[in-house]
Protein backbone atom coordinates (compact mmCIF):
# COMPACT_ATOMS: atom_id res chain seq x y z
CA UNK A 1 0.00 0.00 0.00
CA UNK A 2 1.10 3.46 0.22
CA UNK A 3 3.57 4.72 2.17
CA UNK A 4 2.75 8.62 2.65
CA UNK A 5 -0.89 8.18 3.81
CA UNK A 6 -1.99 11.33 6.43
CA UNK A 7 -2.43 9.96 9.65
CA UNK A 8 -0.06 7.08 8.97
CA UNK A 9 2.83 8.77 11.07
CA UNK A 10 5.14 6.47 12.84
CA UNK A 11 5.42 7.38 16.31
CA UNK A 12 9.13 8.87 17.81
CA UNK A 13 11.06 5.88 19.57
CA UNK A 14 13.18 6.38 22.60
CA UNK A 15 16.21 5.86 20.19
CA UNK A 16 16.71 9.30 18.22
CA UNK A 17 17.62 11.03 21.32
CA UNK A 18 19.99 8.30 23.08
CA UNK A 19 21.67 8.15 19.41
CA UNK A 20 22.27 12.21 20.04
CA UNK A 21 23.09 12.10 23.67
CA UNK A 22 24.94 8.58 23.86
CA UNK A 23 29.00 9.10 24.23
CA UNK A 24 31.20 9.46 20.93
CA UNK A 25 31.58 5.59 19.00
CA UNK A 26 29.21 4.28 21.04
CA UNK A 27 27.17 2.30 18.70
CA UNK A 28 23.56 3.37 17.38
CA UNK A 29 24.87 7.36 17.82
CA UNK A 30 25.21 9.41 14.74
CA UNK A 31 28.33 12.65 15.00
CA UNK A 32 27.08 15.63 14.13
CA UNK A 33 29.52 17.64 12.00
CA UNK A 34 30.45 20.98 13.48
CA UNK A 35 30.98 22.36 10.03
CA UNK A 36 27.33 21.61 8.72
CA UNK A 37 25.59 23.21 11.37
CA UNK A 38 26.51 26.81 10.62
CA UNK A 39 29.07 27.40 13.64
CA UNK A 40 32.48 27.81 13.89
CA UNK A 41 34.83 26.60 16.21
CA UNK A 42 37.36 29.64 15.83
CA UNK A 43 35.78 33.10 15.65
CA UNK A 44 36.64 35.20 12.99
CA UNK A 45 39.75 37.74 13.51
CA UNK A 46 38.26 41.42 13.70
CA UNK A 47 40.16 43.74 11.98
CA UNK A 48 42.01 46.47 14.40
CA UNK A 49 40.16 49.78 15.00
CA UNK A 50 41.41 53.21 15.70
CA UNK A 51 44.89 54.37 15.05
CA UNK A 52 47.99 52.45 14.45
CA UNK A 53 50.20 51.22 17.39
CA UNK A 54 52.71 52.65 16.27
CA UNK A 55 51.50 55.74 14.48
CA UNK A 56 53.25 59.22 14.80
CA UNK A 57 51.04 62.02 14.93
CA UNK A 58 50.84 64.22 12.06
CA UNK A 59 52.07 67.50 11.82
CA UNK A 60 48.86 69.10 9.80
CA UNK A 61 46.23 66.84 9.55
CA UNK A 62 42.96 66.51 12.30
CA UNK A 63 40.55 63.67 12.89
CA UNK A 64 37.18 65.15 13.23
CA UNK A 65 34.71 62.74 15.10
CA UNK A 66 30.86 62.28 15.21
CA UNK A 67 30.01 63.69 12.06
CA UNK A 68 26.78 63.85 10.79
CA UNK A 69 26.27 60.49 8.79
CA UNK A 70 25.40 63.05 5.37
CA UNK A 71 27.79 64.97 5.61
CA UNK A 72 30.18 65.94 2.52
CA UNK A 73 33.65 66.71 1.81
CA UNK A 74 33.22 70.62 0.49
CA UNK A 75 30.87 70.64 3.33
CA UNK A 76 33.58 69.66 5.88
CA UNK A 77 35.96 71.99 3.93
CA UNK A 78 33.64 74.95 4.48
CA UNK A 79 33.50 74.30 8.06
CA UNK A 80 37.43 74.50 8.35
CA UNK A 81 37.68 77.08 6.21
CA UNK A 82 39.28 79.86 8.79
CA UNK A 83 42.14 77.11 9.10
CA UNK A 84 43.27 77.29 5.50
CA UNK A 85 42.41 73.47 4.40
CA UNK A 86 43.76 71.89 1.39
CA UNK A 87 42.02 68.52 1.62
CA UNK A 88 39.26 66.87 3.61
CA UNK A 89 38.33 62.77 3.68
CA UNK A 90 35.47 61.79 4.82
CA UNK A 91 35.41 58.27 6.10
CA UNK A 92 32.56 56.39 4.11
CA UNK A 93 30.50 53.56 5.17
CA UNK A 94 32.06 50.09 3.76
CA UNK A 95 28.50 48.16 1.99
CA UNK A 96 28.68 45.02 -0.90
CA UNK A 97 29.54 45.73 -3.99
CA UNK A 98 25.95 45.75 -5.22
CA UNK A 99 24.98 48.25 -3.08
CA UNK A 100 27.33 50.52 -4.77
CA UNK A 101 26.02 49.94 -8.00
CA UNK A 102 22.76 50.65 -7.16
CA UNK A 103 23.36 53.87 -5.49
CA UNK A 104 26.20 54.90 -8.58
CA UNK A 105 22.74 54.40 -10.80
CA UNK A 106 20.61 56.40 -8.93
CA UNK A 107 23.28 59.39 -8.48
CA UNK A 108 23.07 58.89 -4.60
CA UNK A 109 26.19 59.63 -2.50
CA UNK A 110 27.23 56.86 -0.21
CA UNK A 111 26.83 57.48 3.71
CA UNK A 112 29.36 58.37 5.82
CA UNK A 113 31.17 56.59 9.19
CA UNK A 114 30.79 59.50 11.28
CA UNK A 115 34.08 60.82 11.15
CA UNK A 116 36.83 62.08 8.65
CA UNK A 117 39.91 63.81 8.56
CA UNK A 118 41.03 67.95 7.39
CA UNK A 119 44.63 68.80 6.30
CA UNK A 120 45.82 71.93 7.40
CA UNK A 121 47.51 74.68 6.16
CA UNK A 122 50.19 74.31 9.37
CA UNK A 123 51.11 73.00 12.24
CA UNK A 124 49.75 76.05 13.91
CA UNK A 125 46.97 75.64 12.27
CA UNK A 126 46.51 72.60 13.46
CA UNK A 127 46.76 72.77 17.02
CA UNK A 128 44.20 76.34 16.99
CA UNK A 129 41.48 73.93 15.04
CA UNK A 130 41.72 71.34 17.49
CA UNK A 131 41.33 74.03 20.32
CA UNK A 132 38.49 76.14 18.72
CA UNK A 133 36.56 73.55 16.77
CA UNK A 134 36.64 70.74 19.35
CA UNK A 135 32.94 70.56 21.11
CA UNK A 136 31.58 72.83 18.41
CA UNK A 137 28.00 71.42 17.15
CA UNK A 138 27.61 70.92 13.64
CA UNK A 139 23.79 69.47 12.25
CA UNK A 140 22.87 69.30 16.08
CA UNK A 141 25.88 66.53 16.56
CA UNK A 142 28.97 68.16 18.86
CA UNK A 143 32.57 67.00 16.50
CA UNK A 144 35.08 66.12 18.71
CA UNK A 145 38.52 67.76 16.59
CA UNK A 146 41.85 65.77 17.36
CA UNK A 147 45.62 65.61 15.94
CA UNK A 148 44.98 62.72 13.92
CA UNK A 149 47.82 59.80 13.60
CA UNK A 150 49.56 58.87 10.75
CA UNK A 151 50.56 55.46 10.10
CA UNK A 152 54.63 55.00 10.02
CA UNK A 153 55.91 55.93 6.80
CA UNK A 154 53.17 57.89 5.54
CA UNK A 155 53.36 61.64 7.82
CA UNK A 156 51.48 64.26 5.30
CA UNK A 157 53.45 62.91 2.54
CA UNK A 158 50.55 63.60 -0.04
CA UNK A 159 47.36 65.08 1.35
CA UNK A 160 45.12 63.25 -2.05
CA UNK A 161 46.60 60.07 -0.36
CA UNK A 162 44.07 57.71 0.48
CA UNK A 163 43.15 57.41 4.24
CA UNK A 164 44.78 54.52 6.60
CA UNK A 165 42.13 52.35 7.59
CA UNK A 166 38.73 54.03 6.02
CA UNK A 167 37.98 51.63 2.86
CA UNK A 168 39.44 53.98 -0.05
CA UNK A 169 40.17 53.47 -3.48
CA UNK A 170 39.21 49.59 -2.40
CA UNK A 171 38.61 47.80 -5.82
CA UNK A 172 38.43 51.18 -7.72
CA UNK A 173 35.82 52.80 -5.40
CA UNK A 174 36.48 56.31 -4.87
CA UNK A 175 37.55 57.73 -1.64
CA UNK A 176 34.70 60.23 -1.84
CA UNK A 177 30.98 60.85 -1.67
CA UNK A 178 30.61 63.08 -3.92
CA UNK A 179 33.21 60.92 -5.90
CA UNK A 180 31.12 57.95 -5.86
CA UNK A 181 28.35 59.76 -6.82
CA UNK A 182 29.92 61.26 -10.15
CA UNK A 183 31.59 58.95 -11.36
CA UNK A 184 28.64 56.22 -11.63
CA UNK A 185 29.93 55.05 -15.49
CA UNK A 186 33.61 55.39 -14.72
CA UNK A 187 33.91 53.33 -11.89
CA UNK A 188 32.41 49.97 -11.45
CA UNK A 189 33.85 48.56 -7.88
Amino acid sequence: GPTNVPGQVLPLTETTNEALTAEDGAEGTTTVNPSKTGRNSAPRERKQRGPPEDGVPSKTKVMVANLPYDLREDKLLEIFADYSPSSAKIALRPIPRFMVKKLQARNEPRKGRGFGFVTLASEEMQHKACHEMNGKVIEGREIAVKVAIDSPGKEDEDPNAPIEGSLAHKDGVPSTAEGSAHTAAAVAS
